[in-house]
């Protein structure tokens, strides 16, 4: 028996996220273990008239496992076409967030970036071709991820995407934009642990209100390459691949990170640094403003979205409309969220006594909550 909230799900995402319209071609990605909601999903897209093509191949891991052990690079290349292929069959693109992302900064640089530059191609949907929606169903891996049961973690997901107002958290988002945009100087701040300046001159924000995740609730900027300074710490673990890291310290001078550590898995974040200068470069920077994700899951979909935080992404830049002052750190890059959160713990000061936002020298949140 299919449980109503999924179907609802599916519908927000068909209806209001891309707007799913007869003869449209749908590209629908998944990993194998979640058939379950993309036969859904396809269902009601095939209702309205739209074509579906499934693809359980990128996202399965022991497949990806496979092509990126690889020694033989034609293997890679042929991958390559595989998915470009796709990416230019489809005119609009639903991603069954996924649990098991491989991780290779090779396959990263040869593969998905330039499959990335086909699918995420410039045009006049939110400054893409192609109009695309992530959306994180519940899973049982996530669940113990994020410490819930699964029926815990059902409702928690449930309630963040179908209990959400998006029309009205859009026009709140639309008042936080107008302040940040064209800033020239944003100064994030929590004692001891976070003190970074950004510039935002010249760069107009994109609203996320679940176009193009679900659940969304962001704010995001592309910063001015050359000139974030200062420090930044980020107190809860991010994944990157199958690989959990704990307490990231990132020093960043000109805008690129001259000094790096973590207190799990250093090695990891180091190596994506240098996988090229842009992933060594902040490409975004988002303002989480979903107040209905209050706790991090390991879900960065999720977690970047927390309201009373902030996360800064190590890659390509978020891909605004260009004609918008979007950021220019290269698409062709992966893209690397990671979360600071400026709410006051009183359990725990250390890591979380509370943090400031400024724009252009004026307080506009503190411990989280906007001074507006």
């Amino acid at each position: 028996m299919r449980d109503e909230r999924a179907e609802n799900l599916a519908a927000l995402v068909l209806d209001y996220s891309i707007g799913l319209k007869k003869n449209d071609r749908l590209l629908l990605q998944f990993e194998p273990s979640y058939r379950y909601y993309a036969e859904i999903v396809a269902a009601q897209a095939e209702a309205t008239g739209a074509m579906v093509r499934y693809d359980d191949v990128s996202f399965d891991s022991n497949y990806q496992r496979r092509i990126v052990a690889q020694a033989d690079r034609t293997i890679w290349k042929s991958e390559l076409e595989r998915r470009t292929n796709l990416a230019k069959w489809c005119n609009t693109r639903i991603l069954i967030e996924t649990t098991q992302a491989i991780t290779n900064a090779e396959f990263d640089k040869e593969v998905i970036g330039p499959y990335k530059g086909v699918l995420y191609r410039p045009g006049k949907h939110q400054g893409y071709d192609v109009r695309w929606n992530i959306v994180g169903f519940p899973s049982r891996q996530n669940a113990k991820k994020a410490g819930m049961s699964f029926e815990e973690y059902e409702d928690f997901v449930y309630q963040v995407t179908l209990g959400n107002n998006w029309k009205e958290m859009s026009k709140k988002m639309q008042t936080i934009k107008s302040i940040f945009d064209n800033a020239k100087r944003v100064r994030i701040f929590v004692p001891n642990l976070t003190d970074l300046n950004l510039s935002l001159e010249g760069r107009l924000g994109e609203i996320c209100d679940g176009r193009l995740n679900m659940p969304d609730g962001e704010v995001c900027y592309g910063p001015v390459e050359s000139l974030s300074e200062g420090y930044v710490y980020f107190q809860h673990p991010t994944k990157r691949g199958d690989n959990i890291l704990e307490g990231i310290k990132l020093r960043l001078e000109n805008g690129r990170v001259v000094k790096s550590s973590a207190k799990v898995n250093e090695k990891i974040l180091k190596e994506y640094i240098e996988i090229a200068d842009g992933t060594g470069r902040f490409g975004e920077l988002g303002i989480g403003c979903n107040y209905a994700i209050q706790k991090p899951t390991l879900n960065v979909m999720f977690d970047e979205k927390i309201g009373g935080t902030i996360h800064l992404a190590l890659g390509s830049s978020c891909s605004t409309d260009p004609l918008q002052g979007g950021g220019l750190v290269p698409e062709g890059l992966p893209h690397w969220d990671i979360v600071c959160d400026l709410r006051r713990d009183e359990k725990d000061l250390a890591n979380f006594p509370g943090g400031e936002i400024y724009v252009d020298g004026k307080i506009i949140q503190e411990n989280g909550e906007w001074k507006l």
